[in-house]
């Protein structure tokens, strides 16, 4: 059984954590017991884990995963971090330096502070590694991803051995140590990030970066170098500790040099995405911005392009005063090519449209067109339907789209009939053409595979039934699709979703 706790009891129990490794500091300080004995170093190191994992476990669920658009808030965040992690180090300093006689509350405030930087310091550790994984994250591929999991195993797994190592001292561990260390040493050359930060962006993250590099530093000669501060636990001997830092230092030092290093060259990417902005505007309009609204006829739509530019698309088109076409689509791939083949697909329905209402013959049509163009690389999953006010007629074919749901005199159909996707074979066979008689008042909710397809913090998929819940218990068609999204964030958290995403409510009221 799968066990979840929420992040603020991992919090919860990060903080208590601290509380009792600092008492337990506090009290060996106070009684002139040894610092140094076995079985006190590894009761302080069994509290120290405790309080690593519960914030590790928090920051990870809690932390947003990195998106094109969140590179520099996101190393900007872990600055703001290391500012408020150098105070409390900087006053530790200053008070054993400069040894300020406060009589008995002297030990107090000596054991309050060491225990505030070793709580603060190691939080801010565990929170650098965290924004490193998900910068070597992005844009990663499956192996890169596999290799980190990795290193988290790693971690845990020194942690480990550093309680071991005070029972059964061995060099064993250092060469697994050193076996770790070579295995993520590709890691730090993943570096894809840096290409999409922009020139007035760039030499700020070195800035940034410079700071967040100094801080580890200040941090490595606080628990290295300063013989005046007494400590349960051995950090500069710790392999847990000198993995972590080892692998933030030569991290952070890596990205600053590659983002000196390109800065020749980030004005062609500049120019690159002002390209892709431009994109963008043209595709937009190829989105209808003004949709019926009238007592007839409502429809509101969501739409959500991962990148820049997506490959999702929706179109509503007036045939005539008692018919209406509804369409929704989703691009293979990302980016221009998507979006290319997006204003294609537009371009034809719209004008076979003019010339033929026939469902089948428009869906042979684009899978020519989309196969031609395409080669067989890209395909295009559809939601064709038209529907008659007249006759009371809604007619669809669903072409491998993810099945859109139709409300209905207090039932739910689920709209799945019709034939595989676009335009991966040059022609397609026993295309079924679906026709409803609809005469009351209904709603009919499509959706590209983005929406199901987002994950939350655990992994798990948003899912139809989901979507199917809330569709059985909606109320208003106008504020369904924010019922929605409203869900969808609540789901998953602070993931980002990694498809384009667009919903669709179409409303008719025949009554």
């Amino acid at each position: 059984m799968n066990i979840r706790i929420k992040p603020k009891i991992y919090l919860f129990i990060g903080y208590v954590s601290w509380f009792f490794f600092s008492l337990f500091y506090t009290t060996i300080y106070f009684t002139s017991q040894s610092f140094h004995g076995t079985l006190n170093g590894t009761f302080y190191l069994f509290l120290l884990g405790i309080f690593c994992f519960s914030f590790y476990k928090y920051y990870d669920l809690t932390l947003i995963k990195v998106s094109r658009d969140d590179i520099f808030n996101t190393l900007f965040r872990l600055f703001i971090l290391g500012i408020k992690c150098f105070i409390p180090i900087i006053f530790t300093y200053l008070f054993i330096l400069l040894r300020i006689n406060f009589g008995f509350f002297n030990m107090i405030i000596d054991s309050l502070l060491i225990n505030l930087t070793i709580g603060s310091s190691t939080i801010f550790l565990i929170i650098t590694y965290l924004i490193s994984y998900r910068l070597i994250s992005f844009e990663s591929s499956k192996i890169m991803k596999t290799i980190l999991k990795g290193l988290s195993y790693g971690l845990a797994s020194m942690f480990i051995f550093d309680i071991l190592y005070n029972f059964f001292p061995t060099s064993i561990y250092q060469y697994i140590f050193l076996v770790y260390f070579i295995l993520i040493g590709v890691l730090f050359f993943n570096q894809k990030w840096v290409a999409f930060l922009p020139f007035n962006q760039k030499w700020r993250t070195i800035l940034l970066s410079l700071v967040i590099i100094f801080i580890h530093i200040l941090i490595f000669l606080f628990f290295t170098s300063f013989n005046k501060v007494e400590i349960l636990y051995d950090f500069k001997s710790s392999l847990f500790f000198i993995l972590l830092f080892s692998f933030n230092f030569t991290y952070l030092t890596v990205s600053t040099l590659i983002n000196i290093f390109s800065l020749p060259t980030t004005p062609v990417f500049d120019n690159i995405q002002n390209e892709r902005i431009i994109a963008q505007k043209v595709q937009e309009n190829l989105i209808p911005n003004i949709l019926p609204n009238s007592k007839k006829l409502k429809i509101f739509s969501l739409y959500q392009p991962h990148f820049t530019l997506g490959g999702d698309y929706f179109d509503y088109i007036p045939i005539s005063r008692n018919k209406f076409l509804v369409c929704i689509a989703d691009v293979s791939g990302k980016g221009i090519p998507a979006a290319l083949m997006m204003s294609n697909v537009q371009a034809s329905i719209r004008t076979m449209i003019r010339n033929s209402e026939n469902l089948k013959k428009i869906v042979e049509e684009l899978n020519y067109q989309i196969n031609l163009r395409g080669l067989s690389e890209r395909f295009v999953s559809m939601f064709i339907c038209i529907y008659d006010y007249k006759t009371k007629v809604l007619e669809y074919v669903n072409c491998g789209h993810p099945h859109p749901l139709l409300g209905y005199r207090n039932k739910i159909s689920t709209l799945d009939k019709g034939v595989t996707v676009l335009g991966m074979f040059p022609t397609l066979s026993n295309i079924k053409i679906t026709k409803l008689k609809v005469d009351d008042n209904f709603d009919l909710f499509c959706y590209t595979d983005g929406l199901i397809e987002i994950q939350n913090v655990y992994g798990d998929f948003y899912g139809s039934s989901k979507i199917r819940a809330l569709f059985e218990k909606r109320t208003s068609s106008e504020k369904f699709i924010n019922i929605v999204k409203e869900d969808v964030n609540n789901f998953k958290g602070n993931n980002i979703s990694l498809d384009d995403t667009t919903l669709l409510m179409i409303s008719v009221r025949n009554v």
